[in-house]
């Protein structure tokens, strides 16, 4: 254990910028075990990447929620047995046979050519968001838009009524939030309700695709069949649409353009180039996932006895991957903390982690962020934060970066 107490990531405070003792910690104590949890932080890229190339010696399967002082306790496991399902874990929190089953289906859903399919949708949603604020001098860019959009998105996928969206909002959030580490446990309870109540809700929505199934992705999992011709569980399909679907499949992209949109704020240059030059937007987004990865941390668990960096790990200990460290490591970057859109290999970055758990819907999300920064920039090319408003403030989360608010003014293009 170094002199490096005063970082402790589970506090608020820290997480709203986290970047210089993510740097301290590269620098000093790669593999850094955390005073305040009982696992250790890994903050350089060839390290972390190192230990997501080996899934077999480091998987998965640990549930942030499991490692709440009291675990995950009885009396939520009885909300979702009483009510609906207990939620399995994630495809990006498992490993196989199981996230190999769920994977071989999700992976047939956001290949590039149906990415490139959805693009037009993904285009006309930016475009009607902004159409709604037309003539709006002050907004809050995250509830205006950078939530809407990757929502509206999902649902239009998941076939599901866009006038439901406020609702989703209020569910996806209680899915995440059990998983940032920091909820109270009346919050947990709390969101284990709301995730019952979604459940049913979706529950309806299998029974009558199975009557009558349509072009969407319920139906599309509802028919699925693995390898071995078994079809999903009803606990499975609740998993699949609720968390892996409706809720990781726009969290982490409100994330990024919210975040984009902060950093485009902060960097007036690299806003003045993308307006001159839209086709240097994907690279925008290479550089905004890089500098604040959505995700920012991941655990993995000790396979058996270990030795990372001359630190002998046990079997069953936890390490937790940060992406938001490993993406700013001046080892792999130059200039790691600006935006420079002539970066070279500017994909890469570990936003979307690597080997079989890469994100299934990175093409998806890099789309929905591409979309939504060129359908801005084509009608503003000024942003700034409102003055005397209250400054943007991140979710308090181990997992995420999600700003809860960001009040703009923007100016229309002459």
């Amino acid at each position: 254990m170094s002199d490096q107490n005063d970082f402790d990531l589970m506090d608020p405070a820290v997480q709203q910028c986290p970047y210089a003792g993510y740097k301290r910690l590269r620098d000093t104590e790669p593999l850094y075990k955390l005073a305040s949890a009982d696992f250790h932080l890994v903050t350089q890229y060839d390290l972390a990447r190192e230990i997501i190339r080996a899934p077999d010696a480091f998987p998965s399967s640990v549930s942030p929620m499991a490692l709440s002082d009291d675990g995950i306790a009885p009396d939520i496991i009885a909300i979702y047995e009483s009510g609906g399902w207990v939620p399995l874990a994630s495809c990006s929190t498992s490993d196989p046979p199981y996230q190999t089953r769920v994977r071989g289906f999700l992976e047939k859903l956001f290949t590039a050519e149906r990415v490139r399919e959805a693009a037009p949708m993904i285009d006309k949603i930016a475009e009607t968001l902004l159409d709604d604020l037309e003539g709006e001098t002050d907004v809050d860019f995250i509830q205006a838009f950078a939530h809407p959009l990757p929502m509206m998105v999902i649902a239009d996928l998941l076939g599901v009524p866009q006038s439901d969206i406020s609702q989703f909002k209020i569910w996806s959030d209680a899915i995440v939030e059990p998983f940032s580490m920091m909820a109270s446990k009346e919050r947990r309870i709390e969101c284990a309700q709301l995730v019952v109540e979604m459940q049913a809700y979706f529950a309806e929505m299998v029974a009558e695709r199975q009557r009558q199934p349509r072009n969407d992705l319920i139906s599309e999992a509802i028919a699925y069949r693995d390898n071995s011709g078994g079809a999903f569980t009803m606990q499975e399909l609740m998993t699949i649409i609720t968390i892996d679907l409706l809720a990781s499949g726009n969290e982490t992209t409100t994330a990024a353009i919210g975040s984009g949109m902060k950093l485009l704020i902060e960097d007036p240059s690299a806003l003045a180039e993308i307006v001159a030059e839209p086709a240097l937007i994907p690279r925008l987004t290479e550089e905004v996932l890089r500098l604040e990865s959505p995700a920012q941390g991941m655990f993995r668990r000790c396979a058996k006895d270990s030795i990372l960096r001359g630190v002998s790990l046990a079997e069953g200990e936890l390490l937790n991957i940060r992406f938001g460290a490993a993406n700013r490591d001046e080892q792999q970057f130059a200039n790691p903390d600006q935006i420079d859109l002539h970066r070279p290999k500017p994909g890469g970055h570990l936003a979307f982690g690597m080997g079989r758990h890469v994100c299934v819907g990175a093409a998806l999300a890099r789309q929905e962020i591409i979309s939504a920064f060129r359908a801005v920039t084509q009608r503003y090319d000024h942003f700034w934060l409102t003055p005397d408003r209250d400054e943007p403030y991140y979710q308090p989360s181990l997992f995420g970066r999600n700003l809860l608010t960001l009040p703009i003014s923007w100016s229309p293009r002459k």
